[in-house]
This record gives structure tokens, sequence and C-alpha cells, in this order.
């Protein structure tokens, strides 16, 4: 049940900044730039949005112990799902989009039945703030969490069992972040370390960020190559997977005292992140050059963002408690349409 893995240790070094980082720039028309849906009803700061598996519904989550279900192409609300003693920090979908998996203070771990809003289960095992949640496995049968007890767990969906099935306690501090792709999970810990380790084949590596600690938010590329990785220095590092290479670095946004995410655009071509001061960033990939930002939460922090998996939609979360769905400039009326 304990750490079972064997890590290779890499430190991450930096990359020169290619000098266009800072110069924003109109727009491409196809970039999810402006405002299609405003979702209001979180009594709070929204603390993390997100797209179920085919894009269809956006779920947000927030400090009022509450999660939700909405249309993000007309902007209802369908559905409001409370059960949680603690602000609701992160969740995430089955790929069937039938099953929930929230996570939040105390320790709180539960899997929801979308249609009926019901706990279908409940894990126990972390001992504080459970930061992150993903499902992984063979039809989404394992949930994998990160908590602030320096650990990250394994949960088995398919047993009646409470605890956990293997638990990673290789970190030397609070676990802020996990993303799943395939066979592969990483997590990012405020130890500074990004660590990814591969269920099937035991592949396991740890990269080191050095100074810049508190590596608070990570993310796989679409094509499962490379990682997005946050810290608390505003520093958002491209990592190439294999050989621990940074391979770019988008300075602008700022991240110092809480966890901003980043994400990559569908097809891979841009990097959009949140901001401290309320923007949100837009990125090309390989020049790092600013091509939008977008003052998407003026006056708070834009501390929730996603990307859906197939258009240039995005939706982003404030600790204003309203959540926005973006889309290209002209767009609305084929993605209201597009059902």
């Amino acid at each position: 049940n304990g750490d079972v893995f064997v890590w290779i240790h890499r430190r991450a070094p930096r990359v020169a900044s290619s000098g266009t980082t800072h110069q924003v720039m109109l727009a491409p028309a196809r970039l999810p730039t402006t405002t299609h849906a405003t979702l209001t009803g979180h009594e709070g700061p929204v603390l993390c949005v997100r797209f179920n598996k085919d894009g269809k519904y956006v779920l947000t989550c927030g400090k009022d112990r509450t999660f939700k279900l909405w249309n993000p192409r007309n902007g209802c609300c369908i559905k409001t799902y409370s059960g949680h003693a603690h602000p609701v920090l992160d969740i995430d979908t089955a790929n069937d989009n039938s099953r929930v998996a929230t996570c939040g203070g105390n320790g709180d771990v539960f899997v929801w039945d979308v249609t009926s809003g019901g706990k279908i289960r409940k894990f126990k095992g972390h001992q504080g703030n459970v930061n992150s949640v993903r499902f992984t496995g063979e039809h989404g049968s394992v949930v994998a969490t990160a908590g602030f007890d320096r650990s990250v767990r394994f949960w088995d969906c398919r047993s009646n069992a409470t605890g956990a099935i293997q638990t990673v306690t290789a970190f030397g501090d609070a676990v802020m972040s996990i993303d799943t792709k395939d066979t592969r999970i990483v997590a990012g810990s405020v130890d500074g370390t990004v660590r990814t380790f591969d269920v099937r084949t035991g592949k396991q590596t740890s990269d080191d960020f050095g100074g810049e600690k508190s590596v608070t938010d990570v993310s796989f590329s679409r094509d499962g190559r490379c990682l997005l990785v946050g810290t608390l220095s505003n520093r958002l590092a491209l990592l190439d997977i294999d050989e621990g290479e940074v391979l770019a670095e988008y300075p602008g946004r700022t991240s110092e005292t809480s966890k901003i995410p980043a994400r990559l655009t569908h097809d891979d071509a841009h990097v959009v992140s949140g901001s401290e001061d309320g923007k949100v960033f837009i990125w090309e990939l390989v020049d790092a050059a600013v091509e939008a930002t977008i003052d998407a939460h003026p006056k708070h922090s834009a501390c929730a963002l996603d990307l859906h998996p197939r258009l240039a939609v995005m939706v982003t979360g404030g600790t204003d408690g309203v959540a926005r769905v973006w889309v290209p400039p002209g767009g609305g009326d084929s993605y209201k349409g597009s059902g």
C-alpha cells in the first residue's frame, strides 16, 4: 500500500526568453477571446471549472461547498450538487460522463452519479485538504488524488473498500496538482518537484524545478509528449517528458500566492493561463509570443480555467464568484447551435 516506485531524478533548467513574450498583439480570430455566456450562482470564489469529456457540459465548483452542471452554450445551470462540508477544490468526470469525482477540505473525496446527484462512493485516508482529483484506469475504474498530506493516492471505484489501493509518499511537501494521460500520472508538489509515473511500464521520473519550489499546477499536452508546469514564482514552463528538457517558458502571468491553472488548446498550438490579476494570457506554443490577453475577471483572480477538448472554446472562473464561457470573435451563434 506504500510507495513502490523507484525515481529517476532530473533537474529542469531554464530557457532564455524569446524577447517577444510581453508584446500583446491583436488576437487571431480563431482564439476564444469573446465572452459568450456568464455563469452566475456560486456564493463565493469559483475554484475549478471543467468541461466534461465530450465538451458538451461544464462543471464548476467553489468555496460555497457546492458544484454545478451547466449548459455552456446557453449559460443555463442544469443542476446544483451539495454534500461537501468544506470548499470543493477540484472536479473531474469519467470518460462516459456518467460519474463525477470531487475533492476538498478535511480529506473529502467523493464520486457522484451525475443524473441522480447522489454520492456513490466516499474514500477515506487523506489528512487535510485534497487538492486535486482525476479519473484514471480502464473505464475510469480508479480515482487518483493529491493531498496536503504529501501523498498521491489511488482508489478503486469497483471495490466497496473505502481505503486507498496504493499510496505514493515520495513528496517532501503538499501535492497541489495531478493530471492523467492514458496510463501515466503526473504530480506537482510544493517541494519543487514534478513526478511522472506510468502504472503500466513502471517507469518513474522526478524533475526538480529547484529554487522556484512550489509547483502548483501540472497538465499534459493533448498529444501526451509534454507537460505544462506552473509555480508560485510566476514561472510557466513547457517540459519535454522523455528528455526532461524545458522547451519554452511563458512569462507575463502573476502566480505568487495561489494555484493558477494553465492548459494547452485542443490543437496544442497555444498555451493559456489564468493570472492573479484577473487576466487570461494566450501564448503561441513554440515562440512563446503573447497572442492575446483578456481581462477575464477584473479586480479579482482568474483562478480557474479549462479548454474545450475539440473546439476553440474556453471557460474561466474567478474569485468574483463568476464563471465565463469564451468563444472566438463572431463565433457565438455557431457555438450556441452546436448542441
